[in-house]
């Protein structure tokens, strides 16, 4: 089999689109491994977890903060990137892959600069409505560009790979694993890593109300089950689960943040849900559009400062809202394709201008 690198980390939204185009790109005679940062990183759990090898470099990630801690680490990101490319490098001449796709994140760029200097073709993929830094500098390289959000200017739209398992789990199964009643009504939340804390306090506020109205399944956050109350039959609260489509199976309405694969996520498996952006500052503001854009296929939104007012009754409409409708068909299917046809013409990443920093 033909086989290609895929790369990005950091953060979920960066690894699990990627491990959704495994089975669309075997079915098209593509194998795959799988790169990232070193150590035990979250796409090394990830990859391995879905049987890939997994080859670690040198990465850092670019802190947006004028923090004096900030700047001292953002200084040490050429010397640490230069030490990444070159492992980078290393890994691809020994792997000889005849692509690499990039999901983007501080992860990738080390193998993004690395097949740009070898000449690998190389494929990137944004997921928000703005490029995200390593993105743009693979497009500057001379990537090919692909994106999952509808009218962006940085690529082609092919939608957001979901994976495939999230669609083969049956509900009355889900709940009765969990232990709950196929008559009552199930709230999901999930409020992500780092923007967990605000989700959290709002619903640890809400929880007696919410309890008399339906059972609250909760995705704290690692190391955050600690902070919840006690569990019961109407309240479970898990630090993390690797069986989000049975949770999602299992569930009436999605309380989540509005990371653009979980707006996918939820869009493709037609599920009520409500969305609350991380808000600028916390992040580059990548998800207040991602919620627009959920908005626009039923989805319900939230603002954060706005959680001890409006999430109550904002979810209990939900439940008697339509299902979100899809934002795009097939995206698994297209992508791969996309990569079929870069791999047959053998196209090169060649430097399009000169980035900022020379690299």
């Amino acid at each position: 089999m033909t086989e290609i690198l895929l790369t990005g980390g950091g953060t979920g939204g960066h690894i699990y689109p990627n491990l959704a185009l495994l089975p669309a790109l075997e079915r098209l005679g593509i194998d795959a491994v799988y790169g990232g940062g070193e150590g035990d990183t979250a796409e090394c759990r990830a990859a391995k977890l879905a049987g890939l090898d997994y080859f670690g470099v040198p990465c850092v990630k670019f802190v947006r903060s004028l923090s004096p801690k900030a700047l001292l680490r953002d200084l040490a990101i050429p010397r640490i990137l230069s030490r990444g490319i070159a492992a980078a490098e290393e890994v691809l001449s020994t792997v000889s892959p005849a692509l690499v796709f990039s999901k983007g994140g501080f992860a990738a760029l080390p193998y993004v600069l690395a097949a740009a200097k070898s000449g690998i073709p190389v494929i990137c993929h944004e997921s928000d409505s703005t490029a995200g830094l390593s993105n743009r500098i693979a497009a500057i390289k001379g990537a090919i560009a692909l994106t999952a959000y509808p009218g962006s200017r940085f690529g082609e739209f092919v939608g957001m790979p979901v994976r495939e398992e999230l669609f083969c789990k049956d509900a009355a199964a889900a709940r009765a694993s969990l232990g709950i009643p196929v008559s009552e009504r199930v709230l999901l939340v999930a409020g992500g890593s780092s923007g967990a804390k605000a989700v959290n306090d709002a619903v640890f506020a809400l929880l007696p109300h919410l309890k008399r109205r339906c059972v609250v399944i909760h995705l704290t956050g690692r190391g955050k089950a600690g902070d919840a109350p006690p569990a019961d039959e109407r309240y479970i609260p898990l630090e993390y689960s690797d069986d989000m489509g049975a949770l999602y199976a299992a569930s009436d309405v999605v309380l989540s943040r509005a990371g653009a694969t979980a707006v996918a996520e939820l869009a493709a498996l037609g599920k009520r849900a409500v969305f609350v952006p991380l808000p600028k500052g916390v992040s580059r503001g990548d998800q207040i559009p991602n919620a627009k854009l959920a908005e626009r296929h039923g989805g319900r939104t939230v603002r954060q400062d706005e959680l001890a007012t409006k999430l109550y009754p904002v979810l209990m409409q939900a439940f008697d809202a339509p299902p979100m409708t899809r934002i795009s068909s097939d995206a698994n299917g297209k992508i791969a394709s996309v990569i079929h046809a870069t791999i047959r013409r053998g196209v090169k990443c060649k430097d399009k201008k000169p980035s900022p920093n020379g690299l």
